[in-house]
């Protein structure tokens, strides 16, 4: 459980040590949290906002297209987006939330099938098909300091 105050001293903290927080959203009541911290002024744009999906736990909200629309429509100005479907979802959501202009998140953390019945043999083999997909779809993968620089980050 994140409570209001944890979290504001959990960012202040990153924000002094340079970090950047990605603030996690599983539904949309977590919104909150996240208009408060821009309220407080204490996360700088772009705020970077990951909408997990498919979650057993943590009260999210299914891993499906209708929900994964409806999280966008909360976003704040100003936000890069993430998308991290959980399971079967991950390929279809991915692709999804490349189409509509955001960033995505690969790995056996989140699914252990490549596809149905055939295990990922790992994460590289997740990786290698999404940046498939992202040039078919027209959109080049960043590099590590072109995503710093989306980011507003510190470039190395």
């Amino acid at each position: 459980m994140n409570m209001r105050e944890d979290i504001e001293t959990y960012v202040t903290r990153m924000r002094e040590l340079g970090v950047k927080p990605e603030m996690e959203i599983y539904s949309h009541a977590m919104f909150r949290e996240v208009e408060n911290l821009i309220k407080k002024d204490l996360v700088e744009r772009p705020y970077y906002i990951n909408l997990v999906l498919g979650m057993a736990y943590q009260g999210a909200v299914e891993a499906t297209p209708k929900y994964l629309n409806s999280l966008i429509d909360f976003l704040p100005e100003n936000t890069i987006f993430n998308v991290t479907p959980v399971g079967t979802a991950q390929l279809p959501l991915t692709t999804m939330g490349m189409i509509l202009g955001g960033c995505i998140r690969v790995g056996m953390e989140d699914n252990i099938y490549y596809r149905r019945g055939e295990l990922v043999k790992n994460n590289a083999q997740f990786v290698a098909r999404a940046v498939r997909i992202a040039r078919e779809l027209n959109k080049e993968p960043a590099t590590p300091d072109e995503a710093r620089k989306i980011l507003g980050l510190k470039i190395s």
